[in-house]
């Protein structure tokens, strides 16, 4: 209702939660996602261990290479809610220290 008679509003979320897959913002809404921290999985968990293991003895893919892509993900999910078709238009922003330097990292690669 707010959005509607031009306030504006704002949704907090959390990052592998109900509200960050699954929800479509219609029209204006959802123009901006910040993003606070990296949504890495738990990793104790029995099931993402065996996974892990799995990956490792079939296809030696490391457990950092995996869990920071199955992260950087899930965040291109979150973020990608401001954006729903081609004509459509956002802004996304990382809050976080790793970002910046994964940010960094790659402009160095490609320079």
């Amino acid at each position: 209702k707010a959005c509607c008679n031009g306030r504006g509003a704002v949704l907090l979320s959390v990052a592998r939660g109900k509200v960050s897959e699954g929800v479509d913002f219609n029209n204006h809404y959802g123009r901006a996602v910040v993003m606070f921290g990296i949504p890495y999985v738990y990793t104790q968990s029995r099931i993402l261990k065996a996974r892990l293991e799995y990956l490792h003895d079939q296809f030696q893919i490391r457990e950092n290479d995996f869990l920071t892509f199955d992260a950087m993900r899930n965040a291109a999910q979150c973020v990608g809610r401001a954006i729903r078709n081609k004509s459509d238009y956002g802004i996304m922003m990382f809050a976080d220290k790793a970002s910046v330097t994964a940010h960094v990292t790659l402009y160095q690669h490609h320079t």
